[in-house]
């Protein structure tokens, strides 16, 4: 029986994104609002087209990449939201 390590590293991968998604989405709002939102669906796009261009292990975290740069772009408008909800709160 040989380990299979794909899971574990996409695990890795994964979780690895999406913390530095947050740290991104944070600091980049902060400094240019929601603009880089357009960037990060632009790279998402271009990482999910490679995706389908190299081999499987490389094309699934392509894939995780591409996803969470997404869904990044998304969280950029909900960050917008949650600070005019905190500025409204004050």
């Amino acid at each position: 029986m040989t380990l299979q390590w794909a899971g574990f590293l996409l695990a890795v991968v994964t979780v690895g994104t999406i913390g530095l998604g947050h740290e991104l989405v944070r600091k980049l709002h902060k400094r240019f609002g929601t603009t880089p939102r357009f960037y990060f669906w632009a790279l998402a796009l271009l990482l999910l087209v490679c995706s389908f261009f190299v081999s499987d292990l490389l094309s699934a975290v392509l894939g995780i990449f591409s996803v969470t740069f997404f869904w990044d772009g998304l969280e950029m408008i909900r960050q917008e939201r949650r600070m005019r909800r905190e500025m409204e709160a004050k």
